[in-house]
Formats: C-alpha cells, sequence, structure tokens
C-alpha cells in the first residue's frame, strides 16, 4: 500500500499514527486493510476499513452507488464514510472481522448459514435502476473466460464442439427461471459473520446484476472455498424454498441451482489462471483443482451435461498439477 494513501487514511481518522492490517487477498485488483482508531464521530476506540482500489480497473462509482442502494435496503453492506475517487481509496464502516469460512465446521455453521440465506433474501426483493441486468452476453462472455485462460492458455488446448454445446446449454438455463437481484458473489469470504450479535455482513457486492434466482444459492452452496455434503446442500436449498416468498418448483430448482453453479464455477477457474497468467498473481491457484474436482462430480449427475463430464473426467491431473506448481513458484 503507497504511503500516500496511509497519509490519507491519517489526514481523514484525524490521526498522526496508523498500522493497517492487510485482509484476505481479493481476486480483483482491489485490497483491504483494517485501521484500528479511535471514530471520528464519537471518540471511541473502534475500527475501518481502508479499500485502496484502482479507478482504472474497478467499478468504483457503480460500488458507491450499490453502498447506497444496499444500505437503503437495510441489507449490512459497509457505508463509505469517506472516498478519494480520483485515487480509489474508500474509509468503510467494518462490517465483521470473522468470514463464514472461518465459521464453517465449528458449531456455529448452522446458525450462520441460515442468517446467511435469511439475508439472501431480503437482498433478492431489492429492485433498482442501479442493478442492470445479467444477458446471456455477460454469461456467454464469462464461458470465454474459462476457454481462454484455463484451457487454451493454461492447458494449451482447445474445447471439443460437444463442450462447447454444453455451454451454450448452461447460457441457455439461465433465461429459464424467475429474476431477481444477485451478488454474484455470495461465498463464504463476502459473508461476515458476528455470533455475539448473531449480524451479518456483506462485502463484494458492486458486481450485482438481475439475474437467476438460484444464482446467490449456487454461489454460497457450491462455494469455491469450501465443499458441502450433498445432503447439507439439499437441506439449505429446502431451508431457502420454505423461506422464500418466491414461487419456486422445489422438483426443478435444485437442478436449476446447480447448473448455475457449473456455469459459475467454470467462469472461476478461468479467472483463477487469469491472475496468474496475465495479473502475476498466485493467490488463488490452489483453488483450481478443488474446483474441478467438484465440477467432476456434479456434472455427470445431468444427461446435457455429458459431454462436459466426459471431457473433465479426460483431464490429466497429474500434468495440471504439475503446471499449477511450476506457475506458483515462478
Amino acid at each position: 500500500m503507497s504511503d500516500r494513501a496511509v497519509a490519507w487514511a491519517q489526514a481523514t481518522l484525524r490521526t498522526t499514527s496508523l498500522t493497517p492490517q492487510p485482509l484476505k487477498a481479493e481476486a480483483s485488483f482491489r485490497a483491504f486493510y483494517r485501521i484500528e482508531c479511535l471514530m471520528p464521530d464519537t471518540g471511541d476506540p473502534g475500527s475501518v476499513v481502508l479499500m485502496v482500489s484502482p479507478p482504472e480497473k474497478e467499478q468504483n462509482a457503480q460500488f458507491e452507488r450499490l453502498a447506497r442502494v444496499f444500505g437503503h435496503s437495510g441489507l449490512p453492506v459497509p457505508a463509505v464514510l469517506s472516498s478519494n475517487p480520483e485515487e480509489g481509496w474508500y474509509l468503510l464502516s467494518d462490517v465483521g472481522r470473522m468470514d463464514l469460512e472461518a465459521v464453517y465446521g465449528t458449531e456455529q455453521e448452522s446458525e450462520a448459514l441460515e442468517l446467511a440465506i435469511e439475508t439472501l433474501i431480503r437482498l433478492q426483493r431489492v429492485r433498482d435502476p442501479a442493478i442492470p441486468p445479467y444477458t446471456t452476453q455477460r454469461f456467454t462472455d464469462e464461458l470465454g473466460i474459462f476457454r481462454e485462460w484455463f484451457v487454451e492458455k493454461l492447458l494449451k488446448a482447445r474445447l471439443p464442439e460437444p463442450v462447447e454445446a454444453v455451454f451454450h446449454t448452461l447460457v441457455e438455463r439461465t433465461r429459464s427461471t424467475p429474476q431477481c437481484c444477485v451478488h454474484r458473489d455470495y461465498h463464504c469470504r463476502n459473508l461476515l459473520y458476528d455470533p455475539a450479535c448473531r449480524q451479518l455482513g456483506i462485502v463484494d457486492f458492486q458486481d450485482a446484476l438481475m439475474g437467476p434466482v438460484g444464482y446467490d444459492l449456487a454461489s454460497l452452496l457450491h462455494d469455491c472455498y469450501h465443499e458441502f455434503t450433498d445432503a447439507d446442500v439439499q437441506r439449505w436449498i429446502n431451508f431457502y424454498l420454505s423461506s422464500t416468498d418466491l414461487d419456486l418448483d422445489p422438483v426443478t430448482f435444485p437442478a436449476d441451482v446447480d447448473h448455475l453453479a457449473v456455469q459459475r464455477q467454470l467462469k472461476a477457474v478461468g479467472i483463477f489462471a487469469r491472475l496468474r497468467l496475465r495479473d502475476a498473481k498466485t493467490t488463488h491457484l490452489a483453488h483450481i483443482l478443488p474446483v474441478l474436482d467438484h465440477l467432476q462430480r456434479l456434472t455427470p449427475r445431468y444427461a446435457p451435461l455429458e459431454p462436459l463430464a466426459r471431457w473433465l473426467k479426460g483431464l490429466n491431473r497429474e500434468a495440471i498439477a504439475g503446471r499449477l506448481t511450476d506457475l506458483a513458484a515462478s
């Protein structure tokens, strides 16, 4: 982080001494730092988050716009306390110190997931002109990230035509379900949990769109950073269906979630490869093989996805692991 960003934060917070603590690496160009300080409005001890977000590479205006939209809707998103848009520096309210990744596997997991789904239902009710549609072209382009960065540039291969046809099937499936507000990265690293007050915080919401109703549930239950059992996935889908006021078919909806998860995880593998090959960031290479393993288990369940399932099964896992090891070391 630049000294200039620290100096700006010091001046804004009216202090001469700051020790920003870096938070988890993002799959983007943004970086986040927690700052322990006396709060300017009350003088009480507290904390804020400094976001450094290059304006030439990130949608900062949309971040500020949606922070207002979601905040006014009563959703637990950070408030923008102060900003320098020209530099891409933002001081945000701190909405939590523990993400759901740290909660999973503990006795607090069920309560946290229940709260995450209840909050998701509230988010799905938001309607605002600031939230654009999730177009079929965008879904197509996202699958193109997998093709270009993982298949062509990392594997040095080409996708067979039958797999390309599966991509078309996945995109068409997105049009057949009800549309609502979707966060698009509603997973364990973007959901913060405070067990003391049973409170959730939502971050990384600037890419929200109006899209398929099952998308965020797919993000949550088919997480790139955590593996749920099939029984747990079904349990939480059932909880969602019993809680939402949307009229969804309990027979077809789980399959919709699975198809959206496949599309999303293919995109994620492409993004993880691109982070290293284009942006020289190794932070997400370790997640590529686990996500591919998940896709290999999920795709054989649906006949229209069989060509993709067969292609994934035929991948040389050892060769991919060696290539990823070399990329991580170089």
